[in-house]
């Protein structure tokens, strides 16, 4: 017996064996692939930043009661057109609480009835409670805090809130999309107040 060298062209060896060099190939990519994911869905430290201080802005200016700043204070969260603080679901939500004015003349008698008792407002922001992103791509963010009311009729306060923002963006820029006020509910465990 003797053994007999074939000769093989590349296209035979593409026949017998070609499923196997593109599952290899195949392997090598996906390997690569993996290595090079995204990273999770965590915030960085600068964004943690960014939504901690939008966070405290639109905190402050819903609890704003100083006849120097409401109007300007309103008019971020609620009628700069794009560039609102707040989503239109926020908006209607605390129109309804009467936190919010409807248009941009009660707010402005409300400044001038702020003006006239002389009311300044201290608010004073407690803890601000960042989650990563959510299912939705949205922030949950959760703020407490005290707000104290000085006006020529005396002194209200200091009264606790919290609240509890999803943040979302518009345009590259932070929005609130919900929003809840659980100021009477107790604080979960690992959260100062």
């Amino acid at each position: 017996m003797y053994w007999r060298v074939r000769k093989i062209s590349p296209e035979q060896l593409m026949k017998n064996y070609g499923i196997y060099a593109v599952c290899v190939v195949s392997v090598f990519f996906n390997l690569i692939m993996m290595t090079k994911m995204a990273p999770s869905k965590a915030l960085n430290q600068e964004q943690k930043i960014n939504f901690d201080s939008f966070a405290r802005q639109v905190t402050r200016h819903i609890t704003d009661g100083s006849f120097l700043t409401y109007e300007s204070s309103m008019v971020a969260l609620e009628f700069s057109k794009d560039k609102s603080e707040l989503g239109p679901d926020v908006i209607r939500l605390l129109q309804q609480q009467e936190v919010i004015q409807p248009n941009i003349e009660a707010t402005k008698a409300v400044a001038r009835q702020l003006k006239d008792t002389k009311s300044v407002s201290t608010i004073a922001i407690d803890d601000v409670h960042l989650e990563d992103p959510n299912g939705e791509g949205f922030v949950p963010v959760e703020v407490s805090g005290r707000v104290v009311k000085h006006s020529a009729e005396g002194v209200l306060g200091p009264d606790n809130f919290r609240f509890r923002y999803l943040i979302g963006t518009r345009n590259d820029e932070p929005v609130v999309v919900r929003m809840e006020d659980i100021s009477g509910q107790p604080l979960p465990s690992g959260l100062s107040q």
